[in-house]
């Protein structure tokens, strides 16, 4: 039995709620990556998954740019 319970409460805020805690770990470790052309390429990827996870946002004009805002 674990000696301690990781509780959503005891959690650091969620800033990106509507995309949940797994993608807001995403954003995290991109930020801390050295290369601005190694952000983007792993920042295009969240964003796709982004789209992937909310689909009603591909009916919005230039979605892409949107969850880019979102980013």
């Amino acid at each position: 039995m674990p000696d301690q319970f990781d509780y959503n409460s005891t959690r650091n805020k969620l800033i990106l709620s509507e995309y949940g805690r797994n993608v807001q770990n995403m954003v995290k470790y991109i930020v801390a990556l050295p290369t601005k052309e190694e952000r983007n390429r792993y920042a295009q990827v969240v964003i796709d998954l982004m789209g992937f996870l909310n689909p009603h946002l591909r009916d919005v004009a230039d979605f892409k740019h949107k969850l880019w805002d979102h980013l």
